[in-house]
């Protein structure tokens, strides 16, 4: 019962954009119900250096705003999915959705 509780903490916490998070605008038309990512930036900093996602083969630049992802780049392993389609980190797909997209 208790994990249950931390859990629900913690999914209350992820759930609020702190400073340093990265909130990718939607840019498509008619998704506007749909809530835009939020990239946890101090979450994955904390576990890696800068350059495992700011390098050319992830594609990431150094500013924000440069990356055009869409899900379809994501499903076919670029930027995010390099890592979240399944190894090492969580998958992308309808039974994620909340991860990413806050309101």
């Amino acid at each position: 019962m208790a994990g249950l509780v931390l859990l629900g903490l913690a999914s209350a916490v992820l759930a609020e954009p702190v400073l340093g998070d990265v909130l990718f605008e939607r840019k498509t038309k008619g998704e506007e119900d749909f809530p835009p990512a939020i990239f946890s930036h101090w979450n994955h900093r904390v576990k890696f250096k800068c350059y495992v996602c700011h390098n050319k083969t992830v594609g990431f630049e150094m500013k924000a705003g440069s990356a055009k992802i869409t899900m379809a780049l994501i499903d076919d392993k670029k930027y995010c999915g390099v890592c979240h389609k399944g190894q090492p980190a969580f998958g992308v797909g309808f039974e994620s959705c909340s991860r990413c997209h806050r309101k």
